[in-house]
């Protein structure tokens, strides 16, 4: 929270950073854009309390806009995804390109996006923003198999326009309540993460040490 805290009065460098992560996002990043929108949403709500979350000493106090906030990630998110479906619709075809894809993304995430778009042709840019580890073959998956921009734009907007502002709104408004259940819970959630790391080791020592199979002796001639 002090982190955070530090830089909810830089509003152009608050917003620059969350065009970049969302534009790294949509390329793939394994880091959710949920993380970057509730870190916004939440230096929102700092930037409207300078006495409870103040800035450094020397920081004019220039707390972020709630609505300029949501019309950075909102229009972050549209313009990478929307580059990401020109990249496939642009290079997709080509069979050298198609098959570093491939190589890069994976066969079965390909394939995936692949039997999602034939089932569902207009809700797939929906599906695929709310679906972990198939958004990016999957806009891509859309641009290599020729659907309609107009058609891409429509489903991915409405989505992102539905959940983004929506998220960037409740933190920056209850940023309070949240922030003061995540301290409440935090000691909670350390201790139910040691445990599920200890749970975690154990079973793979088990699988290490009694997953081996003696070797079968040969039969004798």
């Amino acid at each position: 929270m002090t982190f955070f805290a530090q830089y909810a009065h830089s509003p152009l460098l608050i917003y620059s950073i969350v065009a970049t992560m969302m534009f790294l996002s949509s390329f793939g990043l394994p880091l959710p854009e949920e993380v970057t929108i509730v870190a916004l949403g939440l230096m929102v709500h700092m930037g409207k309390y300078p006495d409870q979350y103040p800035p450094p000493p020397g920081i004019s106090v220039q707390p972020l806009n709630l609505y300029t906030a949501m019309a950075v990630c909102f229009f972050s998110i549209m313009v990478s995804d929307s580059i990401v479906y020109w990249v496939g619709r642009k290079f997709g075809a080509s069979p050298l390109v198609h098959k570093l894809f491939r190589k890069f993304l994976g066969e079965h995430s390909l394939e995936k996006s692949r039997t999602m778009i034939h089932k569902h042709r207009f809700l797939v840019p929906a599906i695929f923003r709310f679906t972990p580890g198939v958004r990016f073959p999957g806009h891509l998956s859309c641009g290599m198999m020729g659907i309609s921009i107009w058609t891409f734009l429509a489903a991915d907007g409405l989505a992102a326009l539905i959940s983004v502002p929506t998220q960037v709104y409740l933190f920056a408004t209850y940023g309070e309540v949240i922030l003061s259940t995540i301290k409440q819970i935090k000691h909670y959630a350390l201790i139910i993460a040691l445990i599920a790391v200890a749970i975690f080791i154990v079973v793979k020592l088990k699988q290490k040490v009694f997953g081996k199979k003696d070797p079968v002796p040969e039969a004798e001639v």
